[in-house]
């Protein structure tokens, strides 16, 4: 799930409406067997979000060890593949990010840094960027990979890919072929890719539902709340609001591009890729 970037700086308001108002386990999307199942229940969506998890181990290379998952968020995907044996240490730029991921598993190594400035102290096997590869421009991914990764090691990587140039599109976002011209150039051998666009459409009906009928009105009561308060106060936070409806009106826009189904069937896919870094000679 997507983050408005002008909540990024605030209280992470989807975050922890997801996490606790919603009681969801995972801030990622889901995976469905086709397009056509329905997710109509947090119970769904939270099968469909392990699911995801799950393939994410079952693409890791099996004589891999440590893992770098950048852009961990609360940590859910790293727990999993410390479950299944891994060394993990997970990677984020946010705080906020940090406090979920010290209380689903302390005793794990969470790094505070976004990818960009990041310089390991140890290389790894697989570098993740699982639905985080749009957090930062192309270069500045490929060049982490140089970075972090051993010779002969991977990196997984699942996310979004734009098929247009739609204004409303991350502009970090890029078409696959940019991804795979690029691997290409820094000598990155891709082993194995598939197209899970069809995997995620459920999760997208679902939550830009939850959006829409949740969300978003929450947003407009509190608004509504607090606009009613004294003739004093509500003149003190005219302008405040003023422009909380701007934003608001903004931050539907906004969804509509990363939640709607057919924004997205018009002008993204949703691919999995696992590259190999070249050996030392």
């Amino acid at each position: 799930m997507a983050i408005h970037p002008l909540l990024a700086n605030a209280v992470d308001f989807e975050l922890r409406f997801c996490l606790e108002v919603l009681k969801l386990e995972s801030f990622h999307l889901g995976y469905s067997h086709s397009e056509n199942e329905v997710i109509d229940s947090l119970s769904a969506l939270r099968l469909a979000q392990a699911r995801y998890t799950n393939t994410i181990v079952e693409w890791m290379p099996n004589d891999s060890i440590t893992v770098l998952d950048v852009g961990c968020g609360i940590g859910d995907v790293d727990l999993a593949l410390e479950q299944a044996g891994y060394v993990v240490h997970g990677l984020s730029p946010e705080l906020q990010h940090k406090n979920y991921f010290r209380n689903i598993h302390p005793e794990s190594t969470f790094i505070h840094s976004g990818i960009e400035s990041f310089n390991p102290t140890m290389q790894y096997d697989v570098l993740l960027m699982s639905e985080s590869n749009n957090y930062f421009t192309l270069q500045e991914g490929m060049s982490a990979i140089e970075r972090c990764v051993k010779p002969g090691g991977h990196a997984l990587i699942s996310g979004f890919f734009r098929t247009s140039d739609d204004p409303l599109i991350n502009s970090n976002m890029v078409y696959r072929t940019q991804f795979e011209q690029e691997c290409t150039r820094r000598g990155y051998r891709i082993i194995r890719t598939e197209n899970m666009s069809h995997k995620i459409i459920p999760t997208l009906r679902f939550t830009e539902s939850l959006f829409r009928q949740y969300m978003l009105p929450t947003l407009r009561i509190v608004q509504d709340l607090m606009i009613g308060f004294s003739p004093t106060l509500r003149f003190l936070l005219g302008t405040v609001f003023k422009r909380m409806g701007s934003f608001l009106d903004k931050l539907e826009l906004w969804y509509d591009a990363n939640l709607s189904v057919g924004f997205f069937r018009e002008n993204m896919t949703y691919h999995t890729y696992l590259i190999q870094v070249q050996d030392q000679q």
